[in-house]
């Protein structure tokens, strides 16, 4: 007798055959957008990672990159003006360890926000994260350096927690950010019942491996948490391992299941993203995830690679990078360096900073670097207007 699994209110959608034959979601124009925000998103990665210095995980982050901007400027109805308003929907990192990437995506986002809509900027700085406060990446509140005091950046921890705007859980050990941002679907569900604002929340399939996960999963898929969406970052890295899960016929090194089987297990919709470094299958499953006509939580799974087109792939990028102003560096960041115009700082010889010891000489190259960030946004009318808009739209 084959085994198989039993009756499940949730269903399972591979959005590569769903889509055959149907509208892509972003046409030519729009495409080239994303392309360049997710160009502009991995390069600020790469540099965050090498001016802390060497320090972040640029891996998960620029994995993840595509998925989380998809979720930011297509599928997420919030107000940019208001961050603590309490009826929007949420963007959870449960990856604690992707906060390069939520830093990183946030203040590309006010950069945008900046420049093409001004009015919307909160009026307080501390309720935005600004270009001028990736200075403060992994930096104590004591921190004194020249241009850090100068900025009033804000000291921005290694994992994510409410200080930062739009953040409403702190995260970091694996396990913890699925159950807990699963509290603030329940909780939403409770307070706005049937027109509950949905938890969007990210994790790789490493930070699924614990087992109060699995208790998580369970209780939401047997409570029919509607308002709640996984977006799973299926790399398949992890600190010690490029196969974590198994796959096909090859056993993984930490467990035996695939996100996708985990998630189908405890009666939630499953949306498989084979490509889940293409825009339009990634857009294409977040739209759906929202039409699926019946009560279950949905898991979209995309299957990526860690440490994408960073020149370190799998993991060799967990937790881990080029060195400090090494070729490798220079090389990551050379496609949006060029096609730009932008010169980074470079020692000859011996390095200035001293590997970094001297701070106040390596947060100089920060924001020089990051000057660089402002100007292509500054130069870029169309990116501006387009990627505005669609912010605008998130609270209309």
């Amino acid at each position: 007798m084959a085994f198989k699994f039993g009756p499940r209110r949730g269903v399972y959608i591979d959005i590569s055959k769903e889509m055959k034959g149907a509208k892509k979601p972003l046409s030519d124009a729009d495409l080239r957008r994303f392309e360049t925000m997710d160009l502009l998103y991995r390069s600020l990665c790469a540099l965050l990672f090498n001016y802390v210095p060497v320090s972040g995980h640029p891996g998960g982050s620029i994995s993840s990159g595509r998925l989380l901007q998809g979720i930011l400027f297509d599928a997420l109805d919030y107000d940019v003006s208001d961050p603590d308003r309490q009826d929007a929907d949420v963007l959870s990192f449960a990856a604690g360890h992707k906060t390069m990437g939520l830093y990183s995506l946030w203040a590309l986002r006010n950069e945008i926000v900046r420049v093409g809509a001004p009015e919307l900027l909160p009026r307080s700085e501390a309720l935005q994260l600004r270009l001028e406060d990736l200075l403060g990446f992994r930096r104590n509140p004591v921190t004194k350096t020249p241009l850090f005091t100068k900025f009033r950046a804000k000291a921005l921890d290694g994992h994510p927690t409410p200080a930062t705007p739009f953040v409403r859980l702190s995260t970091g050990a694996s396990g913890v950010g699925i159950a807990s941002s699963l509290g603030l679907a329940f909780g939403a569900a409770d307070r706005y019942g049937a027109r509950a604002p949905y938890v969007h929340f990210v994790d790789g399939e490493g930070g699924m491996t614990p087992g109060r996960v699995s208790e998580a999963l369970a209780a939401a898929g047997t409570a029919s948490l509607k308002n709640a969406i996984l977006h799973v970052d299926w790399n398949q890295a992890s600190i010690d391992s490029n196969q974590v899960c198994r796959e096909g016929e090859k056993p993984g090194d930490y467990v035996q299941w695939t996100p996708l089987e985990l998630a189908y297990l405890h009666d939630w919709n499953v949306i498989y993203v084979p490509q889940g470094m293409d825009f339009q299958q990634i857009l294409a499953a977040q739209r759906l995830a929202v039409r699926i006509k019946n009560s279950q939580p949905t898991a979209i799974v995309y299957r990526t690679t860690k440490g994408w087109q960073y020149g370190i792939e799998g993991k060799g990028s967990h937790g881990a990078g080029h060195g400090l102003c090494s070729n490798g560096f220079f090389t990551a960041v050379r496609p949006l360096m060029e096609s730009a115009g932008i010169e980074l700082p470079r020692c000859e010889g011996e390095q200035r900073c001293k590997a970094g010891q001297k701070s106040d000489l390596i947060e100089e190259c920060l924001w020089e670097a990051l000057s660089g960030i402002r100007a292509v946004i500054e130069r870029s009318p169309d990116l501006v207007k387009a990627m505005a808009k669609r912010t605008v739209q998130a609270r209309d």
